[in-house]
């Protein structure tokens, strides 16, 4: 089957906008942190305004939860696109220490391991529409392959300030953005809810309970997660391993790298096993290779354990993301997905701030070994919980 028989022109859009907005992520991931540091802030101040970036996010994905599909996707789309480029152009045209902190409270940059966000929410509820059921898993995996494919290419450029400064990438950045809004423009009526009309803003009867235990227990293994965001692990590894802005880029673009491979296998996988277990399955042991970095006694082996670990952790996004959008109606996915991933990113934005203190303060590894033990956490919860709640395709063929 064709790349053009699956999946329909806004889906095209709506995946290469993704491709231009998360390769600035990339760099910024790597860099925030380490950026912020040269600023003169500690590592508690690295925690803090890392946390206060995730919770705004949260905010703005709570907010269009309830109003996206009355104003309009593509409406909200275009505006979240020009924060980013506000942010950019705050980050451009000052130095001084209110310059990064405003431009994550303003913007929408990715300092974690995956994106969050408003436009995670609403292209989450939009994707199933431009492609059939049975391809639904496929597209989010292709969904989250070209976006942690272009987050790979965007940290390869993250050892550039030590060449051309800062500046150059936080205008690329800024670009990005109106790009952003641009392409959004282009989206039909097709992705808005209800062709459009206007609707109800409540999550229906059959919904809440599913969409409320989903996000209790993805608030679990958010929070085990945002010890353990990109900014932090590069943060990580610069203060125990000394390693510059070049070392850090090519390993997280290593990292972004086998990420993006793995969300092929993941759909494969899933056809032969279930959403769920492929959710479950391939996170076990990418937490145990997330505990055994913290032990790691050179960089070399804390390298070679964090891809593996890379090439399963992420596995159950694309899975996860079509269960979610799998058994509940299209009716109330936008509020699904924004309920769950305002949850995710609220309990994320906690732990950096956790995470600085404990670099600062305690042993250097008790960010990772927390996050690997609250995500295994949720791994046992989720199956036991949910095991038996199957997609509608997976319990129409007698799937596994």
């Amino acid at each position: 089957m064709s790349f053009g028989d699956w999946i329909d022109r806004d889906g095209k859009i709506i995946l290469l906008e993704k491709t231009v907005r998360t390769a600035p992520y990339g760099f910024l991931g790597v860099l925030y942190g380490v950026y912020l540091d040269q600023l003169g802030f500690s590592p508690i101040a690295v925690g803090v305004v890392l946390t206060l970036t995730v919770l705004t996010s949260a905010l703005y994905t709570f907010v269009i939860s309830f109003v996206a599909d009355s104003i309009g996707r593509r409406r909200t789309l275009v505006f979240f696109a020009l924060t980013d480029a506000a942010a950019g152009a705050l980050l451009f045209v000052s130095t001084d220490w209110w310059a990064p902190v405003l431009a994550g409270i303003v913007g929408n940059m990715t300092v974690g391991a995956g994106e969050v966000g408003p436009f995670l929410s609403l292209e989450q509820s939009m994707l199933p529409k431009t492609t059939p059921s049975n391809r639904r898993t496929l597209a989010f995996s292709v969904y989250n392959l070209v976006g942690y494919g272009a987050s790979s290419v965007g940290a390869l450029l993250a050892g550039l300030p030590q060449y051309i400064g800062f500046r150059p990438l936080f205008l690329a950045y800024l670009v990005s953005g109106l790009l952003g809004a641009l392409i959004f423009s282009r989206l039909s009526g097709l992705v808005e809810a209800d062709g459009g009309r206007a609707r109800r803003v409540a999550l229906s009867p059959p919904a809440r309970p599913i969409v409320f235990k989903l996000s209790a227990l993805f608030a679990v293994d958010a929070f085990g997660g945002g010890f353990i965001g990109q900014s932090i692990l590069s943060y990580y590894f610069h203060l125990r391993f000394g390693l510059d802005l070049s070392a850090l880029g090519a390993i997280f673009a290593a990292s972004q790298i086998v990420t993006a491979l793995s969300f092929l296998l993941a759909e494969r996988i899933a056809r032969r096993i279930g959403l769920l277990r492929t959710m479950v399955f391939s996170h076990v042991p990418s937490n145990i290779f997330l505990l055994s970095v913290a032990f790691a006694p050179t960089v070399l082996i804390a390298v070679l354990l964090l891809l593996s670990r890379q090439s399963l952790s992420q596995m159950d996004v694309p899975t996860r993301q079509s269960y979610v959008m799998a058994i509940v109606g299209e009716s109330d996915r936008t509020a699904a997905a924004g309920l769950t991933n305002t949850t995710r990113t609220v309990t994320s934005s906690i732990s950096p701030s956790l995470a600085g203190y404990a670099l600062a303060n305690t042993w250097i590894g008790t960010p990772l070994v927390a996050a690997g033990t609250l995500k295994l956490v949720y791994d046992a919860a989720m199956y036991r919980s949910f095991r038996r709640v199957r997609p509608p395709e997976e319990s129409a063929t007698g799937g596994p």
